[in-house]
């Protein structure tokens, strides 16, 4: 049986109507700026790996559950993502971005997501999410949440879909935000990945970075479908120093 990797270029959320969040369905295989000072090459065999990563690439599931327990447990973070078209043949462009702000301390959260059809954002604190139609204006609804559980539908379904997407290779370590972090290259794309919109995956470039604790702090790829030609840009940056207020919307609602 083969396996087969189905996408659709866009941003997760809570926002998942027609900006298609990316969804796998097979067996998987195992702009922030950089510091000043070089990185580091590393012999992959020295290097201490996180759980889901090693020297040949990554495991997503493990990865993820990594990257989520740095991610809610640690430092405030600003993130970003991108999912720019740069050619398009025959398919309709979608552009997605996402930009959200989470501290980690207070547990707030301040989301906006805006795609082909939808331009939404989101505001959690104190055990509420309150959603908001940015382009009607218009509060959508409030509900008990979890931060936790916030936190991770913002992004969760996008980084599965990237770290599915591409071949990996360890290249060295390198410093990212304050931290340690490995870099890897993108030597290609999985054989059997799909875009819904795109069609099949020719080709993929870039790098993607973690830190040592499992904390996914940089993609940075082109990827080459049959039907386009898309840049994924994903980034976590302002570590401990990103403040969470409520926006003018929620003190207006």
């Amino acid at each position: 049986m083969v396996a087969l990797l189905v996408v659709t270029a866009g941003c997760a959320g809570f926002v998942s109507d027609d900006e298609g969040t990316p969804v796998a369905t097979g067996t998987e295989t195992g702009t922030s700026k950089p510091a000043a000072t070089p990185p580091t090459a590393s012999n992959p065999s020295d290097v201490s790996y996180p759980a889901g990563w090693n020297a040949a690439g990554v495991n997503a599931s493990a990865a993820l559950r990594t990257h989520y327990t740095a991610f809610v447990t640690g430092p405030s973070t600003t993130v970003t993502y991108r999912s720019t078209v740069i050619e398009s043949r025959g398919a309709s462009p979608r552009n997605t971005t996402l930009d959200m702000r989470l501290d980690t301390t207070d547990r707030r959260l301040h989301a906006v997501i805006e795609g082909k059809a939808n331009h939404r954002a989101a505001y959690f604190a104190d055990g509420t999410l309150s959603r908001w139609d940015v382009r009607n204006e218009t509060l959508i609804g409030q509900s008990d949440a979890r931060f936790v559980r916030v936190a991770q539908s913002m992004d969760s379904r996008v980084l599965h879909s990237q770290l599915l997407l591409y071949d990996l290779e360890f290249e060295r370590t390198g410093r990212r935000q304050g931290t340690t972090a490995l870099v890897y290259n993108v030597t290609g794309a999985y054989s059997n990945t799909v875009s819904g919109t795109y069609g099949s995956v020719e080709n993929a470039t870039g790098h993607v970075v973690v830190s040592t604790d499992g904390r996914i702090l940089e993609i940075e790829t082109t990827v080459t479908y049959a039907k386009g030609v898309l840049r994924y840009h994903y980034a976590q940056t302002r570590l401990g120093e990103t403040a969470v207020k409520a926006p003018d919307w929620f003190q207006r609602a």
